[in-house]
C-alpha cells in the first residue's frame, strides 16, 4: 500500500476536495460526505441529479453512526458479519442528514468497505466518504485512471491509483426489511 497516495487523497478530502479511487467494482469518486459545498461539487463532475442519492463509504460502521438513526443491536450484528461481496446497506437515515446526499430517499446507502485502499482511505481519514461510479452520468463506468480524466469535464483535486477488485457491483440490501434490491 502506498502510503503517500493516501496521505495525498485524505489531503485533498480535508480541504474539501473531490477524488478518485478504486472500489471493489470500478473506480468511484468521492468527497467528505459532511461537506455540502464538496458533494454540490462532485455532483457537478459528474452531472448527477442529487433526487437520486449516493452511497457513504466506511471502513467500520461506527463511522456512519451519525449520520443514521439508531440502529439495533441486531442490525450491528447484522452489519458486522462478512459478507461474501461488496454489500451496500440501505439504513434509515438520521434527520438531519442533507437530501444532497440521501437524495428524495428516508433510507442512506452505506457500504462498509474491503477494498484495501478505499479501507485504507476511510481508515486514515476516521470519516465516511461519498461514493459513487467516477463517470458522468449515464456514461460506462471504469477501472482506468486515463478514461476518468477523458470523461469527465472537470478536474478532480487528486487520483487514488490502484487496482478495483473486479467484482460485479455491490449487492444493495435494505436493513430493516432483508429485502435484496440489487443481487
Amino acid at each position: 500500500m502506498v502510503s503517500w497516495q493516501i496521505n495525498l487523497a485524505v489531503e485533498a478530502i480535508d480541504q474539501g476536495g473531490v477524488i478518485a479511487y478504486p472500489t471493489e467494482s470500478v473506480y468511484g469518486l468521492g468527497c467528505d460526505a459532511r461537506s455540502l459545498s464538496a458533494i454540490s461539487r462532485l455532483l457537478s463532475i459528474k452531472n448527477r441529479p442529487y433526487h437520486k442519492g449516493l452511497i457513504i463509504l466506511v471502513s467500520d460502521i461506527s463511522q456512519a453512526q451519525p449520520f443514521l438513526a439508531p440502529l439495533s443491536k441486531s442490525q450491528l450484528n447484522q452489519l458486522a458479519q462478512k459478507q461474501t461481496r461488496a454489500t451496500t446497506w440501505l439504513i434509515d437515515k438520521a434527520s438531519d442528514v442533507s437530501p444532497l446526499l440521501s437524495g428524495a430517499h428516508n433510507k442512506l446507502a452505506v457500504r462498509i468497505t474491503d477494498h484495501p485502499l478505499a479501507h485504507c482511505l476511510c481508515s486514515q481519514l476516521g470519516r465516511p466518504i461519498v461514493s459513487t461510479s467516477a463517470n458522468l452520468s449515464g456514461k460506462p463506468t471504469t477501472r482506468s485512471t486515463a478514461r476518468i480524466r477523458n470523461q469527465l469535464m472537470q478536474p478532480l483535486d487528486f487520483i487514488l491509483s490502484g487496482k478495483c477488485s473486479g467484482q460485479s457491483p455491490s449487492q444493495i440490501i435494505d436493513l430493516s426489511t432483508g429485502k435484496m434490491l440489487r443481487s
